[in-house]
């Protein structure tokens, strides 16, 4: 009788067997001093540990907002602070894509607030990033109970540091997941498990975090958590940045069977900005090549300082594939508005909260019934080309008008 073989992988996540680890990274409590008219790049943080495998990376983020205004000036909080700190954010990761690679720490925030790492998947901002999430988030200006709010809130200079955890995910738990060829075909029976996670070990592989501080004098409300007004030199002196990086993930083994799989596909965080000035019908390309698991969308008008007010605004909202066929159709022709109301009332039968202020969120990833992670309903723009976002506005957006776009997938990456 010939033996049978365990495959590897198979033993992972055994108790006694699977050794797990939450510890800090290179970078512990190191200080960054903020400035009043330039973006700072947070230059002294050092390169990942090139050990273990790692799930995902935590940044704990301490803003110590203590400043001096100008008299005569006044300040107004972004309606995007405190996330928004962080600009320009990205994983740098020799030899695979940028698992995360984002415009700004507020579409960290947003990833963050319905796919946390830890926990249930409807888990709202509570737990996540400090806030009711029946009212606001962390800034009452920034509310999650009404998408077209209009965000407005002053802050003074205090010498209480804000307090954000943001997750850098190098992957993603699913509970069911199905492992696809590059061309679409399913190559084995759903299973629950993380993918891919990140072997650090391998091939010495380099990785650096990358993220930019917003000047304290923000062009506008969606560049920095002061930036809502700001005009001219407002600021003589600014504050400070602490930050910590942790990971969480286990330790490598000798023997392939206990440690977890890796698979062709790797997760990914991406936003980008895209122009809507002056425009009643956007399409919105959506080029991420892979398996899109949810899809967001924020309005900004830098001209009515806040985001666009969508509820009352957008008659249509659409995800399209292929020859134009409707994955999402959120019309709302004869009722203007609609399209928003029928996007939220799904997002909240998913995840229990409403998306922020501004902000369309279709996901793909969570079941309407026992609210799991799956691939099984992503677009795989792979074999479906031709994905975008359609909306249409009931007035034209203003001549500063941009959205941010939000990409959450899985891309392919040939196993080295």
């Amino acid at each position: 009788m010939p033996q049978q073989v365990v495959q590897p992988g198979s033993l992972y996540g055994v108790p006694g067997i699977t050794q797990r680890f939450e510890q800090p990274e290179t970078t512990i409590a190191d200080v960054v001093n903020l400035s009043v008219a330039n973006n700072v790049n947070w230059n002294t943080v050092q390169n990942f540990q090139q050990t273990d495998v790692v799930h995902w990376w935590e940044l704990d983020s301490e803003w110590l907002n203590t400043y001096v205004v100008k008299t005569g000036k006044t300040v107004t909080l972004s309606p995007y602070a405190p996330y928004n700190l962080l600009q320009n954010t990205s994983i740098q990761m020799q030899g695979q894509y940028k698992p995360i690679d984002v415009q700004s720490g507020v579409d960290l925030a947003i990833f963050q607030s319905y796919r946390p790492m830890r926990g249930s998947a409807q888990m709202a901002f509570q737990p996540n990033l400090g806030a009711n999430p029946a009212a606001t988030f962390a800034n009452a200006a920034f509310p999650q109970a009404n998408i077209s709010a209009t965000p407005s809130m002053t802050k003074t200079s205090t010498t209480t540091p804000v307090h954000v955890y943001y997750e850098l995910p190098a992957s993603l738990w699913f509970d069911q997941y199905w492992d696809l060829a590059e061309n679409g075909e399913v190559l084995a029976p759903p299973i629950a498990t993380y993918v891919s996670p990140q072997y650090m070990a391998g091939g010495q592989r380099t990785v650096r975090f990358r993220t930019q501080f917003a000047a304290y004098n923000a062009s506008n409300f969606d560049n920095g958590p002061l930036g809502s007004g700001v005009t001219g030199n407002t600021f003589t002196t600014t504050g400070t940045h602490t930050g910590t990086l942790r990971r969480v993930g286990v330790y490598a083994q000798t023997d392939p069977r206990t440690m977890p799989p890796v698979f062709n596909w790797q997760y990914q965080r991406h936003s980008f900005q895209y122009p809507v000035a002056g425009k009643t019908k956007i399409t919105i390309p959506i080029t991420d090549y892979g398996q899109i698991l949810s899809v967001w969308v924020r309005f900004v008008d830098p001209t009515a300082n806040g985001p666009v007010t969508v509820t009352s605004g957008v008659n249509k909202a659409q995800l399209l594939y292929g020859s134009n066929l409707a994955r999402f159709d959120d019309s709302g022709s004869a009722v203007t508005g609609a399209s928003a109301k029928a996007m939220q009332k799904r997002f909240l039968d998913q995840h229990g909260f409403l998306p922020p202020v501004g902000t369309f969120i279709w996901d793909m990833a969570l079941t309407d019934t026992g609210g799991y992670i799956t691939n099984a309903k992503a677009i795989n723009t792979l074999t479906n080309a031709n994905v975008n976002a359609y909306f249409e506005f009931n007035s034209a957006l203003s001549a500063t008008a941009y959205a941010v776009v939000g990409i959450e997938s899985l891309v392919y990456v040939a196993i080295q």
